[in-house]
C-alpha cells in the first residue's frame, strides 16, 4: 500500500462521525418524525477524502431495472454501445418506468466489491469497514432508539442529468432493514437541479424534501414511501452519496 492510500486509511480509522454532535438530541428528533438531516455529519477530512474519492476515482456503473429484473452496466460496456443502442436502451427505462417501479443512477455496490476485493486501493472499502464498528453502529442505534441494529451495508451513487429514483419504501423483510441513511458529499447543488430527496405520504403527495447538502446525514425508518427527483439536464454537477440500511 502506498503512503497516500495508507494516509486516507488512516483518516477514517480515526472514526467517522463528528464528535461534536450531540446524539441525545439527535435522537429525541428522529423519534418526532422517523427521520432527520444531521448536519456537519462526519469530520471535516473524512467528508472530503469520500467526496473526493466518489469525485475522482470510483469506477461506476449504470443501475437500472429492465423486464427482467435489476441490471448493471460498466463504463466500458456503456461506451461500446452505439448510439442506436443506447436511444433504445433509454426507451426501455423510460417505458418501465411509466409503468412500474424504475431507477437510473451510477452506482458502486460497496460490500460486494469489498468481498471481491475489488478496486483493492480504493479508500470505500475502509469505509465498509467503519460502518460495521462500535462507534457508528452505536451512534444509529442510540439515534434511532433500535437496539437491534447489527449492521450496515452500503453502496455509492452518482446522480446525473437523467437519473432518478420511483418511489418506493425500501421494503425486504428477509434483510432486516430497520432505518436508511443517505450520505450526501454533494457539494454546491441547487434545488432546481432535481436530485431531491422527497417523502410522500399514502396519498402520494409530498410531505418533506431535503436537499443532498454536503455532509449531511439523511436518516430514516424502514418503511417510508419516498424518491429522488430526476436530475434536469442543465445539472451542471454530479450528486454523490453513500446509501444503505442499517440491518438486523
Amino acid at each position: 500500500m502506498t503512503s497516500s492510500v495508507s494516509n486516507q486509511h488512516e483518516v477514517l480509522r480515526r472514526g467517522l462521525l463528528n464528535p461534536e454532535l450531540d446524539i441525545g438530541a439527535l435522537a429525541t428528533a428522529f423519534q418526532d418524525e422517523g427521520r432527520l438531516q444531521i448536519e456537519d455529519a462526519l469530520r471535516p477530512e473524512v467528508a472530503e477524502l469520500l467526496y473526493q474519492c466518489l469525485h475522482h476515482q470510483v469506477p461506476w456503473s449504470l443501475a437500472f431495472r429492465d423486464r427482467d429484473g435489476p441490471r448493471k452496466l460498466w463504463a466500458e460496456e456503456l461506451a461500446a454501445m452505439t448510439e442506436a443502442e443506447s436511444e433504445a436502451m433509454n426507451t426501455r427505462i423510460l417505458d418501465i418506468a411509466r409503468e412500474q417501479f424504475q431507477f437510473r443512477y451510477d452506482s458502486y455496490m460497496m460490500v460486494t466489491a469489498y468481498k471481491e476485493k475489488r478496486d483493492p486501493d480504493l479508500v470505500l472499502h475502509r469505509m465498509v469497514e467503519q460502518i460495521n464498528t462500535s462507534p457508528w453502529l452505536n451512534a444509529m442505534r442510540r439515534i434511532t432508539g433500535r437496539s437491534e441494529i447489527r449492521r450496515s451495508d452500503a453502496q455509492a451513487t452518482r446522480y446525473i442529468a437523467g437519473h432518478f429514483l420511483k418511489m418506493h419504501n425500501d421494503i425486504q423483510h428477509e434483510e432486516g432493514r430497520v432505518a436508511a441513511y443517505v450520505l450526501n458529499l454533494t457539494r454546491n447543488w441547487e434545488a432546481h437541479w432535481g436530485g431531491l430527496l422527497q417523502f410522500l405520504d399514502e396519498n402520494g403527495e409530498v410531505e418533506q424534501t431535503f436537499m443532498p447538502r454536503f455532509n449531511t446525514i439523511t436518516l430514516f425508518s424502514v418503511p417510508a414511501e419516498h424518491c429522488v427527483s430526476p436530475v434536469a439536464e442543465f445539472a451542471s454537477s454530479a450528486r454523490y452519496a453513500v446509501t444503505g440500511w442499517l440491518r438486523t
